[in-house]
């Protein structure tokens, strides 16, 4: 069971990897995780109801947690239960949609407080009663390393480095069994080691290997078919997905697709909360212009409840079809490959003198909806908007001026830079990065600034979700990619209507859809990078890589091949603590110094030492201990004298009423003898799992055993053939 200077390190551990889940979310579910990691702790603690408790337990928990009392009658737990279902159903949504971290979401903590609840109490178990507090802490280290995988490292510090402490903590108390506290030298090494790992993410050489994450586990592709939701990561599309044919359009005119509207941001995403029904102010104005466009949609290689085309779509032949309050349409039923429709477009044609005198004289509704701002955005945001009033002297301009400015600001004037690799990777941070030292991104970034930064000097604005023309391949028929997935602005205009911005750098609206009002002409860039959009930037990047070039340049291809070089660091790094892990762990497991450790590693050493396929000569169960190690010495071909008697000092140890032989003696000439053989076949030994692989073999054998009899009980030969190394 272990006393206090053990469980002490063990539950701070499981309680900081618990914690670390909290990342997850963007606020407010701190109390529902450390409440689980709690509740894994006691039932991990609870002896031989462990295994009775742990999944109630994790049930009544989240329940309790998440719903509150549970109701009395069997109706009242039949609409639980239907409710439940229904919430999981909707957070399986909310993760394939949204990228990391997560709204606080009922079916969230359906899923995740369970996870917590099973990882920390089986953390804890296994060193109480399993004796192993390596396997604890490689599996509360584990679980926080994912945690910081998937949220990209930011707010997982605070846990990590809560948890190194305890970890090492737990280790130099378990290697000293029977007097509870580590040798000072232990002391010293452990804090070395603590300080060193929590120093280490700070230095040079981490920034630029570590850093860059192997696999982005938020953006993970899911097979051939795309599909095209309003509150989707449209960084998906432009990177895992960018060559997938979703749409083939026919229409007259070249236009943006658009597909639907977000006009909520929470400081983290943006979604979409128009209602059927509801004046949210008038989409195109009676006096306003119009140009009828009738397209053609054919569905490809996609999913979708939203019809795509041009803005304003008053028409369109799927039957069923439902018209939103912000001008999108919409289907009960998802359109597949195949599917093709028709839609009627009047694309407004304001005049830059109607947009100039709208002036502002909004509806309450559309103030209370369009001008909305979390309460808890960043500082850069108002500080940005306060640049732009002040650099445009914007004090006295309307609000159509105050749109082509933030545009301009974003385009040009800002120093940003279009870049699709842009690592903003906690999207609770991404504005802020990207309004300051960032200055790079791709169209979600700008999109979303311009229309927080309108919403800041006062213009209501949404974000549209939508694609590009595409690419021509017929005449006036176009094939739209995932590259073409795209995100812009629309600002109202009182007796207009909703205009289209563009802020990407690089991208334009058509010009059937401003004909009467076109973005001003920007001065020359004085950085050709600045207005570089996704089109210029893939032919740049195809011209650099060209062999004429390559060989015409032989520093640039040796800044090239040196730039190639550190890119495998991270690779070299993971494979060389890949090969780091196996001795260390084995270390690990001798560190007690106990009789059964101390067999279990010579046996293993002896075993992991003999080439493929003569190892398992010694895994008979009828051979007893003495025999196992004399015969592996043999194979080896070390003397076999020192391994005779550390054999009956660990035989007097297990069996003997007062043992007096010292097996540490007797196991440090035994490892000198083993010394003796060559270096290549120890350095070979050293790294090769065999041993360890056949000790988690019996370990489950082992566990299935226990399982059949009552809990609590120990075998009591632990020299026998249940962990034979």
């Amino acid at each position: 069971m272990g006393g206090w200077t053990m469980r002490a390190p063990l539950y701070v551990a499981g309680l900081a990897a618990g914690a670390a889940f909290s990342v997850l979310f963007v606020g407010g579910a701190t109390a529902y995780v450390v409440g689980a990691a709690i509740v894994a702790t006691l039932v991990g603690s609870a002896g031989s109801w462990r295994f009775l408790l742990l999944l109630p337990a994790a049930a009544l928990y989240t329940l309790l947690a998440v719903y509150g009392m549970p109701p009395l009658s069997f109706g009242g737990w039949e609409r639980l239960v239907g409710q439940i279902r229904l919430d999981v159903w909707n957070a399986m949504g909310i993760m394939y949609a949204n990228p990391i971290p997560y709204d606080p979401h009922p079916g969230l903590f359906v899923i995740i407080l369970p996870i917590i609840v099973l990882l920390v109490s089986f953390a804890t178990s296994a060193t109480l009663y399993e004796g192993s507090p390596v396997v604890s802490v490689a599996v509360l280290g584990l679980t926080i390393g994912i945690m910081s995988t998937v949220s990209f490292e930011a707010g997982v510090g605070p846990f990590f480095a809560v948890f190194l402490p305890a970890a090492v903590a737990l280790l130099l108390v378990t290697a000293r069994e029977g007097t509870g506290l580590p040798a000072p030298g232990a002391v010293v090494a452990g804090l070395l080691v603590t300080g060193i790992v929590l120093t280490l993410p700070a230095t040079p050489f981490a920034e630029a290997a570590i850093r860059p994450a192997t696999m982005d586990w938020t953006r993970i592709g899911t097979g051939g078919t795309s599909r095209l939701a309003v509150e989707a990561d449209v960084g998906d599309y432009l990177t895992t997905g960018r060559d997938a044919e979703l749409l083939r359009v026919r229409s007259p005119e070249p236009l943006l697709w658009r597909g639907g509207t977000l006009d909520f941001f929470d400081g983290v995403r943006w979604s979409s909360t128009t209602e059927p029904g509801v004046d949210y102010g008038e989409e195109v104005a009676e006096g306003v212009a119009t140009r009828t466009v009738v397209q053609r949609i054919e569905v490809l290689q996609a999913e979708t409840d939203l019809l795509f085309g041009g803005y304003r779509m008053t028409d369109v032949s799927v039957p069923g079809a439902q018209q939103s309050t912000d001008a999108s349409w919409s289907t009960g039923t998802p359109l597949t490959r195949g599917f093709s429709y028709r839609v009627r477009s009047q694309i407004p044609q304001p005049t830059a003198a109607q947009l100039e005198g709208a002036g502002s004289g909004y509806p309450d509704d559309v103030q209370e909806k369009f001008l909305q701002l979390p309460e808890d955005r960043p500082g850069v945001l108002p500080e940005t908007a306060e640049k732009i009033r002040r650099d445009y002297d914007l004090a006295d301009a309307t609000p159509y001026e105050k749109a082509r400015a933030i545009e301009r600001y974003l385009i040009y004037d800002g120093g940003f830079t279009y870049n699709l690799d842009v690592d903003y990777n906690r999207a609770d941070q991404a504005i802020e990065e990207f309004l300051g030292e960032g200055k790079e991104g791709f169209c979600t970034q700008f999109a979303t600034s311009m229309a927080l930064l309108a919403r800041e000097l006062d213009v209501p604005s949404r974000v549209v979700y939508g694609a590009t023309t595409g690419e021509e391949d017929d005449n006036n028929e176009y094939v739209v990619t995932g590259y073409n997935m795209h995100t812009w602005v629309e600002i109202y205009f009182p007796g207009v209507g909703w205009y289209p911005f563009e802020p990407t750098p690089g991208s334009e609206i058509p010009s059937t859809m401003q004909a009467n009002a076109p973005r001003p002409e920007l001065p020359t860039a004085r950085d050709e990078a600045v207005a570089q959009g996704p089109a210029q930037r893939e032919r740049q990047q195809q011209e650099q890589s060209t062999p004429a070039e390559s060989a015409s340049s032989g520093s640039e291809s040796f800044s090239t091949g040196e730039s190639a070089i550190w890119a495998y660091a991270p690779y070299g790094l993971t494979l060389l603590l890949l090969f780091a892990a196996v001795p260390l762990t084995k270390r690990l497991l001798a560190a007690r110094g106990g009789p059964e450790e101390l067999y279990q590693d010579l046996t293993g050493r002896l075993r992991d030492a003999l080439p493929p396929g003569r190892a398992s000569l010694a895994d008979s169960p009828a051979l007893t201990p003495t025999e196992r190690l004399l015969l592996l010495a043999g194979v080896v071909g070390v003397a076999v004298g020192p391994f005779r008697e550390f054999a009956r000092a660990y035989s007097e140890s297990l069996y003997a009423q007062n043992p007096r032989a010292d097996t540490a003696r007797t196991y440090r000439k035994a490892l000198g003898e083993y010394g003796t053989i060559p270096f290549w076949r120890r350095a070979l030994a050293a790294i090769n799992p065999a041993s360890l692989l056949l000790r988690a073999r019996h370990g489950m054998l082992a566990g299935r055993s226990w399982l059949g009899k009552r809990f609590g009980h120990r075998s009591s030969r632990p020299g026998g053939g249940r962990d034979e190394g």
